[in-house]
């Protein structure tokens, strides 16, 4: 026996209006139609569903036992109907999204705030830490996705990786460094001298010099990954500015990250340009998952505002 959803709800057209000719209308079918498919459906029952002549359409004992069953069913299918188109929306659900230092401050923190526009019931959990450890809560499942660096990821097959465009940083330091003393030329500062004052900043990506050894000072300790550490590791750039402020320590910032600073007199870019300085931070999710509808539209204005940036 075949019965389809469609066929029970002829049946039940068939039942509420007792009239082949009004229930075929509010189906949006003919007559003729209409009777075929119950027809169809009586064969493949194997039993009469109705009783009908001119005058009146009464559904059998079969008929109406199985208009009976019929109506839960269809209930339940519309529910289903409903709950599906609900889980196409971008609202439904929890968004949960990793942010590393840099793509918290540039591009992901913008991202998310134009999607409230549009969604403003929009349900989000955002993280910001360190790259090797949201990489890890990505391949855990605790993560939808993590913007952050790819360093480790793009080797990793259960990862899938998609670049956004590079920044190019600077070094900083506060105003009033040692590193600007008087009689010190810009020209002649080297990363040799820049490495004898503590590096505040995430986990170094392999492209990073080993900051401590180039200066000929201790090793940072190593993170868990193996990474190497700078002498002062933080998950906020935000923390790393406020350390560079009040002490002799540098940092790594994107011009615009700190060019009030830098108009205020507290903060100055030193001259120096080596070709790893740049971010590498890019898309990050587990390869065997479908990401949601809300983190599809996340994505789609997060690359928009990376754009607007490059």
């Amino acid at each position: 026996m075949k019965i389809d959803l469609r066929q029970l709800r002829h049946l039940l057209a068939i039942d509420r209006h007792r009239n082949f000719a009004r229930a075929a209308d509010a189906l949006g079918l003919t007559q003729p139609g209409l009777t075929r498919s119950l027809q169809m459906l009586e064969k493949s029952v194997g039993a009469r569903l109705f009783d009908r002549d001119r005058a009146h359409v009464e559904p059998t004992a079969v008929g109406t036992g199985l208009i009976e069953r019929a109506r839960p069913l269809l209930d339940q299918a519309r529910q289903i109907e409903w709950d599906l188109a609900r889980m196409l929306e971008v609202e439904i659900g929890l968004l949960r999204i990793g942010a590393g230092p840099f793509a918290s401050e540039l591009s992901v923190g913008v991202a998310i705030g134009r999607l409230l526009r549009s969604h403003p019931q929009l349900l989000a959990d955002l993280s910001a830490g360190d790259w090797p450890a949201l990489q890890a809560r990505v391949i855990s499942g605790e993560l939808d996705l993590a913007v952050s660096e790819t360093s480790l990821a793009v080797d990793d097959g259960r990862l899938c990786v998609e670049p956004l465009p590079k920044h190019r940083g600077v070094l900083f330091c506060r105003a009033n460094h040692p590193l600007l003393a008087p009689g010190r030329g810009s020209d002649a500062l080297s990363l040799h001298d820049v490495g004898k004052f503590p590096l505040v900043l995430a986990s170094l990506p392999f492209r990073f010099p080993d900051w401590s050894s180039s200066a000929g000072s201790e090793s940072a300790p190593a993170h868990a990954s193996g990474l190497r550490t700078p002498r002062i590791r933080v998950e906020s750039l935000a923390l790393a500015r406020s350390i560079v402020l009040e002490s002799d320590a540098v940092s790594v910032a994107v011009p615009r990250q700190i060019a009030e600073e830098i108009r205020d007199g507290r903060f100055v870019a030193l001259p120096l340009a080596p070709p790893w300085l740049e971010t590498s931070y890019g898309i990050i999710r587990r390869a065997d998952r479908t990401l949601s509808p809300a983190a599809d539209a996340f994505l789609k204005i997060l690359k928009q505002v990376e754009a607007e940036l490059a």
